[in-house]
């Protein structure tokens, strides 16, 4: 395994913790309850994203 899948794996191990966090209500207090929620979701589904694109991606260069 070569070190940019290591970064994609914590990129969006990170993105999901990120996005917890401000739904949490640990980032962004000042902020519309609104819109924090909408920006977590959207930080979560993202993180969620790249991990699931990542192993596809190792599934389609290894030939399954």
């Amino acid at each position: 395994m070569d070190i940019m899948k290591y970064v994609a794996y914590t990129v969006g191990a990170l993105f999901i913790v990120l996005g917890i966090a401000i739904i949490a209500d640990y980032f962004m207090q000042g902020v519309v309850v609104q819109f924090r929620i909408m920006f977590g979701v959207v930080l979560v589904l993202y993180g969620i994203f790249r991990i699931v694109v990542t192993i596809f991606k190792k599934n389609i260069t290894s030939g399954m």
